[in-house]
């Protein structure tokens, strides 16, 4: 059964920020109790449901942020300058570029890349939301240490 999305619905899909599981199983008329993954066999189910219609490459990905003008860091899903609220930062240095977590006004994680290309490979990384785990590939920080999440 072929009921994949055209690969530009699935990114506009993507940039809405739903919950792709719970928005897979509407759309594909299953059970919405199937979105508790504390129930044995959901997490399963919800991956099958999301696989069917959401059939994207990173590649696909990477060529519609191109075809639109973006890059990831404009996607909304990072801040741009260092500040107080809690989130994912992308601050660009005078060499480096710098990607952490903040919560609390305290830093609980951080990598800092010397190339932009990579930095961006780890911001599609955290963009990507988990049901789509195969799409991401890692990147290399500063020190050469692989890294795909915090």
């Amino acid at each position: 059964m072929n009921v994949s999305l055209p690969v530009s619905e699935q990114f506009q899909i993507l940039r809405s920020g739903v919950d792709v599981a719970t928005w897979s199983l509407e759309r594909l008329d299953l059970p919405p109790a199937w979105r508790d993954t504390n129930e044995p066999g959901n997490t399963e189910r919800c991956e099958e449901a999301v696989d069917l219609l959401f059939t994207l490459t990173r590649a696909e990905i990477e060529s519609e942020l191109a075809a639109q003008g973006l890059v990831p860091e404009e996607l909304g899903h990072v801040l741009l300058e260092p500040g107080s609220r809690d989130g994912h930062y992308f601050v660009s240095r005078s060499d480096a570029w710098e990607i952490y977590f903040q919560e609390r006004e305290g830093r609980w994680v951080e990598a800092i890349f010397d190339d932009l290309f990579e930095a961006r490979r780890f911001l599609l990384n955290l963009w990507l939301p988990v049901w789509l785990d195969r799409l991401q590939i890692p990147a290399r920080t500063r020190d050469g240490k692989r890294v795909t999440r915090f």
